[in-house]
């Protein structure tokens, strides 16, 4: 059932990369059928006015979303607050030169704050899985001067009431979004994403939709150099609408609409800031005698630029701030004259969960060992294994189950490796445990000398590629382990060095580009990015003769150095 209303006086791995592009590929068939315009609600009085979607990701702008994940299991939260001023302008609503005459106002919603609640997950190193939530607290306006009767041309029975001023709350948004083709070196990528509006929103002022709707969008992205340039298109299906129309064809319509945005974003100390710019907007697509012609006409086409700036902070720069700016460039219906968003977000990784209980046979078979051995301080752990049969196990400490409370105060352990530093063979070098004394709580894949971290097994690439191959991972996590335990370490500069086979200009463009994925990484495991450069030299530090294979092998390096530490 279509409807119209009048707005009268009163008051938002291969395999898996494969399945899930299978799974988003059914989304997006599943979502194409969702919408069904042309059956609005039957109580729906007005419809979503706020153009900006807010995408809430990590690494998302204010109003682009990217196709990247982060590289671990994370979930993240994000609380933005939005100013529109005149967002809803009377030119937007109507063509009455009567009703226009008469109102000496030119907007009908004059000031819309509104708080964008956004969560998620990113998972695979591939899907982004979330939700976000516009309310807005406060909503201020005044409807158009009809004149007498309120509404001419309609009788009263006809007459829809509808509210200018707020709280009021928009569509929930739910989506998912994955990248389906991304290069070695990350710089590009190619992603789609499906999303579900469900009817959570207000029905009187502006709110929401009022019926179930989608958005199927492409994203792309791809970096030059020292600038990553982003796109989005898609298209969003809503219910028809149409308000204000009381003598038929000076109303505004909505329906089906073609969405895009395009920006670029200028990332600084190793994407510790960030600048940015955008222009988004959108457009109707459909024309017929219901909400008449839509496709890029005046009041169905906002366009608006924004400018924004984002820092990341705190431990291991998980959390973001960020501001935007911007006005439009197009009138179309909800383009504010200016829009202000500051937002503020995290994120944490999700970290595998080991289960402390034992199995039920386990358990079984320690009860009947304590029953025909004896366990004198009832613990549960038998007096044959129990390493304190006088003392109770309070499960605590570095070894839980030894039998053994932990020291009230444990003994110092500089590296937290769990190893007390009398007993630590490597006190500022966190390790496993080891029963040779001299290795006991000292790394196993690298070694601190002086101002050097040797490596004793080198990072390895894909070949002639930027993208670390996972043999190294574990080496890495010892470095990264490292440098987290000790914060003496204050700089620590990656160095990637090449042998002479092919150009020089080549080799250190490779270099560098290996140096910056080593420091990723690293980042991304959790060490401050402040804390790290990287560089690259290409063939120009050769450690070896390039005559032979082996010489040329040991100049493959990633050669690891400390800059700055405190003594």
């Amino acid at each position: 059932m279509n409807e119209k209303f009048v707005l009268g006086h009163g008051r938002s791995s291969w395999v898996l990369a494969r399945a899930f592009r299978r799974i988003l590929t059914g989304a997006i068939v599943c979502a194409s059928g969702l919408a069904v315009p042309e059956f609005a609600h039957a109580q729906q009085k007005t419809f979503h006015l706020d153009r900006l979607e807010v995408p809430g990701a990590p690494e998302d702008g204010v109003a682009l979303f990217r196709p990247v994940t982060n590289q671990r299991n994370i979930f993240y939260g994000q609380l933005a607050l939005g100013y529109s001023l005149r967002p809803l302008r009377v030119r937007n609503i109507t063509t009455d030169n009567a009703i226009l005459a008469r109102t000496s106002r030119s907007s009908v919603i004059q000031d819309q704050l509104t708080v964008y609640g956004s969560a998620g997950f990113q998972i695979l190193d591939r899907a982004t899985l979330g939700v976000t939530f516009p309310w807005a607290p406060l909503q201020t306006g005044e409807n158009p001067n009809y004149g007498a009767g309120s509404v001419q041309g309609i009788g009263q029975a006809r007459t829809t009431y509808v509210t200018t001023g707020g709280p009021t709350a928009s569509d929930l948004r739910f989506d998912l979004r994955g990248t389906l083709l991304r290069s070695d070196d990350r710089k590009s990528a190619f992603g789609a994403q499906v999303s579900i509006f469900a009817p959570s929103g207000t029905r009187y002022d502006l709110g929401g939709d009022g019926n179930v709707g989608a958005m199927v969008m492409l994203t792309g992205e791809h970096t030059i150099r020292w600038i990553t340039l982003v796109a989005n298109t898609g298209v969003v299906f809503r219910p028809r609408r149409v308000i204000n129309d009381p003598a038929g064809g000076s109303g505004l319509g909505i329906g089906n609409e073609w969405r895009w945005a395009v920006g670029a974003f200028v990332p600084f100390q190793q994407g510790k800031y960030r600048v940015g710019a955008t222009i988004f907007g959108q457009t109707g697509i459909e024309n017929d005698s219901v909400i008449g012609d839509t496709f890029f006409t005046k009041r169905n086409t906002p366009i608006e630029w924004q400018v924004e700036g984002r820092m990341r902070f705190g431990p291991a720069d998980h959390w973001w701030v960020g501001v935007g700016a911007g006005t439009r460039i197009l009138n179309g219906y909800g383009a504010p004259d200016f829009r202000g968003v500051a937002l503020l977000g995290a994120y944490v990784p999700i970290l595998d969960s080991t289960a402390t209980s034992p199995e039920r046979k386990l358990e079984t078979r320690a009860r009947w060992r304590a029953e025909h051995v004896g366990d004198r301080d009832g613990d549960g752990i038998p007096d044959d294994i129990d390493a304190c049969p006088n003392e109770p196990e309070d499960h605590l400490g570095p070894d839980p189950e030894d039998g053994c409370p932990m020291p009230k105060e444990p003994p110092p352990d500089t590296d937290n490796d769990g190893i007390p530093d009398a007993e630590d063979a490597c006190p500022k070098e966190p390790g496993p445990r080891n029963p040779d004394p001299a290795k006991n709580g000292c790394p196993t894949l690298i070694k601190v000398e002086g101002s050097v971290v040797h490596v004793l097994q080198q990072v390895h690439f894909a070949t002639g590629s930027t993208a670390i191959l996972p043999d190294s991972y574990p080496m890495l996590e010892e470095i990264a382990t490292l440098l987290r335990a000790n914060r003496s370490i204050k700089r620590l500069s990656i160095e990637g060095h090449t042998d002479n086979r092919g150009g020089a200009a080549m080799n250190k463009k490779l270099s560098q580009g290996r140096a910056d994925s080593v420091m990723q990484w690293l980042v991304q495991h959790g060490v401050e990015s402040d804390r790290l450069e990287a560089h690259g030299y290409g063939l120009e530090r050769p450690i070896e003769s390039n005559a032979t294979e082996q010489g040329r092998a040991k100049n493959r390096r990633v050669d690891f150095k400390i800059v700055s530490q405190e003594q």
